[in-house]
């Protein structure tokens, strides 16, 4: 299977959620592929550990630290990340403005809304200025029905944009997603 998913779109695999998630972990550096490489633009990124693909990823669910504020956790992902602590802060505050999350930031996560958390979840990966963006949206999340309206506030200014890609089983999640690409799969009997 080749995905591609350009700069700046949106495109949203559909498929049973043991393979949507593996495809997710692949993609983020946190599972081998099988086959095949992971490219990021150019850069084959597929023996590169998470931190340097340049691939932020939001594991369904959020996955948020319990122990954390909410800008604990958004700041999480930067700590390993030298090539964005020049701009971490900058670009932190403004995606906390374009997410709304700044009333939240002392907050602990089981503080906030289901849609907050997916937020904080969006800003953390956003934070540490990924190119490409996995999403695995369990089917019935509260922060699908604004997905499409998020992310164009995940890119910095005069930037391409972040390619998105969302992870989903429910087909009914995406409704009301402005999706460029839609790619549908079963996998085979091989995969399941």
């Amino acid at each position: 299977m080749t995905l591609d998913v350009p700069a700046g779109t949106l495109a949203a695999l559909v498929a049973p959620p043991r393979f949507g998630t593996a495809v997710a972990r692949v993609l983020a550096g946190l599972a081998p592929p099988v086959t095949g490489r992971v490219l990021v633009g150019d850069r084959d990124v597929t023996s590169l550990p998470p931190p340097r693909r340049q691939i932020g990823y939001v594991p369904a669910g959020g996955a948020l630290l319990p122990q954390l504020t909410v800008r604990r956790n958004i700041e999480y992902g930067q700590r390993k990340r030298e090539r964005v602590h020049e701009v971490a802060n900058d670009w932190t505050a403004t995606v906390v403005d374009r997410l709304e999350l700044a009333l939240s930031l002392a907050l602990l996560p089981h503080q906030i809304s289901d849609a907050q958390r997916f937020r904080v979840a969006l800003a953390r990966a956003a934070a540490c200025l990924p190119e490409v963006l996995v999403v695995d949206l369990p089917a019935g999340s509260a922060g699908d029905s604004r997905l499409g309206d998020l992310m164009p506030r995940l890119s910095p200014p005069d930037a391409p944009g972040v390619a998105v890609l969302v992870c989903t089983a429910d087909p009914a999640t995406l409704a009301e997603i402005p999706v460029r690409h839609e790619l549908v799969t079963e996998p085979s009997e091989a995969a399941r």
